[in-house]
């Protein structure tokens, strides 16, 4: 028999709701309330000084224009990201250099070995490695001065051996005149196979090795 007025109870399962998110920090609206609660409960013998009450009154003004603020710059990110990818998908098919240390080598064709030093070198050494991370030849180089300087690898190991086309990587080391160690930073150049949006970065594909967009130093 059904009882006017009476509203039948939703089952145990509509009842259940997930738990809020706890958080760190105080929004607005914490802060108000916390505001109204202490006027709330003071002694009316001893109110709030109305300088007191002015400057809460002020941060709850700072805490709202913050948080305003905040807001925007987050969605000014969101939309200089969305724009930074829409124009980087231009750059596929385009051949650019930038900062890495992957190689595409195509079968008989000698590759350009691109690095920077930090001052100028006594001896430079460069390994190639294979995509299995063996290391197939190395190249050596003398007296070579601070700046972008390059090696050209005929794309054979150390026996002379040609090797099949994939992808390589390499790294340089280098010695000054007094034997200290050199900085060096290895440049990689191809074209651009693929664009992507990894973790807020925008990367570019080249030779088979995800580059961010800010290590790139040349597009032709």
């Amino acid at each position: 028999m059904n009882i006017p007025g009476v509203t039948a109870l939703p089952p145990n399962n509509a009842l259940s709701a997930t738990p809020p998110t706890p958080r760190n920090t105080m929004g607005k609206d914490d802060f108000m309330r916390l505001l109204v609660t202490q006027l709330s409960t003071q002694d009316p013998l001893k109110p709030m000084d109305s300088q007191d009450f002015g400057a809460q009154l002020a941060q709850f003004s700072s805490l709202e224009q913050m948080t305003n603020v905040n807001a925007n710059l987050t969605r000014l990110q969101q939309i200089q990201g969305a724009l930074s990818a829409s124009s980087s998908v231009n750059l596929i098919g385009r051949r650019v250099e930038a900062e890495g240390n992957g190689i595409q080598l195509a079968s008989g064709v000698p590759q350009s070995l691109g690095y920077s030093l930090g001052q100028d070198a006594r001896s430079v050494s460069i390994e190639i490695f294979d995509a299995t991370g063996n290391r197939v030849t190395t190249l050596a180089a003398e007296n070579q001065t601070a700046g972008v300087n390059s090696l050209t690898w005929n794309g054979r190991d150390a026996s002379g051996n040609a090797l099949p086309a994939g992808t390589y990587t390499f790294n340089a080391t280098a010695v000054g005149a007094s034997g200290n160690a050199v900085t060096t930073t290895t440049y990689t150049s191809g074209v651009v196979s693929d664009v992507i949006f990894e973790n807020g970065v925008n990367k570019i594909v080249l030779n088979g090795v995800r580059i961010p967009m800010s290590q790139v130093s040349r597009i032709s």
